[in-house]
């Protein structure tokens, strides 16, 4: 890692790191993982992306500028990773396991918004929910849970 998302990490794992930090880096992890669940079928619409700012934006209550900087952040941060580990592993440790249906729940919108789920978004999200310790009758029934509100 390089550059602003370098220091954006290293300064939130810092000794003393403050709670600011530690929930701007959260939010920058929630952000990788929504926007690799988005380019998991090796496209990203403009109707993705709209479906990710307005995820971050109810889950985080952000403003229009500070989404987009979020946004810019984690495609930044997405390339540069080149894996999602280090950020599922940084939700795994530091939230509970509601705060990471909820993430998961937020996951399952993206990949569901197009209403078809490819082989490998079904992997990614298997994937994911295994960094994340949920439970695959959890990660299933969030899935449902999803499929019924969007009708996919």
């Amino acid at each position: 890692m390089f550059g602003p998302l370098q220091k954006l990490v290293q300064g939130a794992l810092a000794p003393g790191a403050n709670e600011q930090d530690e929930a701007t880096r959260l939010r920058l992890a929630t952000a990788v993982l929504l926007l690799e669940a988005a380019h998991a079928d090796s496209e990203f619409s403009d109707e993705e992306r709209t479906t990710v700012t307005r995820l971050l934006q109810a889950r985080f209550a952000l403003d229009a500028a500070a989404t987009e900087a979020l946004m810019a952040t984690a495609e930044q941060a997405r390339w540069e990773s080149g894996d999602l580990y280090q950020f599922a592993r940084q939700l795994n440790e530091s939230f509970p396991l509601p705060r990471k249906l909820a993430v998961a729940e937020l996951l399952w919108e993206v990949v569901l918004g197009d209403g078809v789920l490819e082989a490998h978004e079904d992997a990614l999200m298997h994937k994911v929910g295994n960094l994340l310790g949920i439970r695959h009758e959890d990660l299933m029934s969030l899935k449902r849970k999803v499929r019924g509100r969007s009708g996919a």
